[in-house]
């Protein structure tokens, strides 16, 4: 016989009660502390893409609307875009082997984009910065 999880269940005790998480943190914090923390991580979606934007060697994807950025390394003028797919794909994979800032991918476009989500109420510039120091430092492992 399995065990009984209250918090597994709604308080009909019919159906997982998965917004007592979030209704519990709204009281206790406040609908502004939210409100703080989304504007701040929208904040530095901003600043990373500013930083994206002054970098020759990286291209910013899609408008940041979000807390999502959306880039990807542009190769020389000449690289075929399937190589800046594959490229990109190696930069995604070194970035997370170096373990200091995690990025995911997307396809925009059907092109390959290195793609950071900024949703941490802990995030801070300076973890923001690092995003562009640590693909540059992978770049510079593959690119020679």
């Amino acid at each position: 016989m399995e065990g009984f999880a209250f918090f597994e269940e709604s308080l009909e005790l019919s159906r997982r009660f998965r917004a007592l998480k979030l209704w519990l943190s709204l009281r206790y914090h406040g609908f502004e502390a939210f409100r703080e923390a989304i504007g701040q991580d929208l904040e530095h979606a901003r600043r990373l893409a500013a930083q994206i934007a002054a970098q020759p060697e990286l291209e910013l994807m899609a408008d940041v609307e979000l807390s999502a950025v959306c880039f990807r390394y542009r190769g020389t003028g000449s690289t075929p875009e399937k190589e800046l797919d594959r490229l990109n794909g190696t930069i995604l994979k070194r970035v997370i082997e170096r373990g200091r800032v995690y990025l995911s991918n997307a396809s925009l476009r059907n092109r390959f984009c290195l793609r950071a989500c900024v949703v941490n109420h802990r995030t801070t510039d300076a973890d923001i910065d690092s995003v562009i120091e640590e693909v540059l430092a992978a770049v510079g492992t593959i690119v020679r």
